[in-house]
């Protein structure tokens, strides 16, 4: 997913460059051939790239039949909240790739919730043949709604007020289940901070809403801690926020980079609320 991210973006703010008269613009009037063949390579080679990588070195020795199995106790189920920002992050940077391959505002948030639904489905389906592992049905209900999530926030724009974000700082206290094949990151829970970037203004009142500067939001984080211990515990956090959407700029290009840089949340002051009270200068 990481790579499909990255490619899509990278076509994305790279075609939002490209002048108002360039015969490389998006015309949303058809679907260019060349550049949705051009997204559905970065989708399959994604795909390859995680079969090879990950399930491969694994299923000479963890191959089975194909299975359903839960798990409510690794990573105290902050992995569910992995999956839902994964998936919504793959979900609205597939819309800017089918945005870019000349689909409308509608059809590309609803086919690119579907690509990052079909990429994370078709994960959890490998993940069904791993001995050890199995396809978990919690964590494709996680995957679903953060793929729709995207596609809600187009058909109810008020929830675009509402943003999932995700913070990271090495805590080297990885949990990591016998054979796991992961980037270090991906299992490192303890590090991860998933946040609900609250954009202020525009949930406000109109008459309130020139007291509140429309850059400067709330964001309630969550996160685990104490993995490596018999007592796990999580923690949550009320911190400021910047919707980095509302940053000066009239070009596509820097439209396009502000909104992709607001997936994550940046370094603010915080208060822990959870389990007891306390008080960051700066909190990642």
């Amino acid at each position: 997913m990481g790579i499909l991210c990255i490619a899509v973006c990278s076509s994305s703010i790279a075609n939002a460059q490209i002048g108002e008269s360039s015969p490389f613009r998006a015309d949303t009037s058809r679907v260019d051939v060349s550049r949705i063949s051009i997204f559905g390579g970065i989708v399959l080679a994604s795909g390859l790239t995680v079969h090879f990588a990950r399930y491969t070195p694994l299923w000479p020795e963890y191959y089975s039949s194909f299975r359903f199995r839960e798990n409510f106790t690794y990573a105290q189920n902050q992995d569910k909240l992995l999956h839902f920002y994964g998936s919504f992050v793959g979900s609205s940077l597939s819309a800017k790739g089918l945005s870019w391959a000349g689909f409308d505002e509608r059809d590309a948030a609803l086919y690119g919730s579907a690509a990052s639904l079909l990429f994370l489905t078709y994960m959890k389906i490998e993940d069904g043949h791993i001995s050890y592992l199995g396809f978990d049905r919690v964590d494709e209900a996680a995957n679903t709604l953060g793929a729709i999530y995207p596609a809600a926030q187009y058909y109810v724009p008020w929830l675009k007020s509402f943003t999932p974000k995700a913070s990271y700082a090495i805590s080297h206290n990885n949990v990591v289940m016998d054979a796991q094949k992961m980037p270090g990151f991906l299992e490192d829970h303890e590090g991860q901070k998933f946040w609900m970037g609250i954009t202020v203004h525009d949930v406000l009142p109109l008459r309130l809403q020139e007291y509140w500067p429309s850059l400067i939001g709330v964001a309630v984080g969550y996160t685990v801690r104490g993995l490596n211990t018999a007592k796990p515990y999580h923690e949550t956090f009320v911190a400021l926020d910047c919707d980095l959407r509302k940053l000066p700029g009239d070009s596509q290009f820097l439209k396009t980079l502000w909104q992709v840089l607001n997936y994550i949340h940046l370094p603010m002051p915080a208060v822990r609320v959870s389990p007891k009270a306390v008080w960051y200068g700066l909190y990642f």
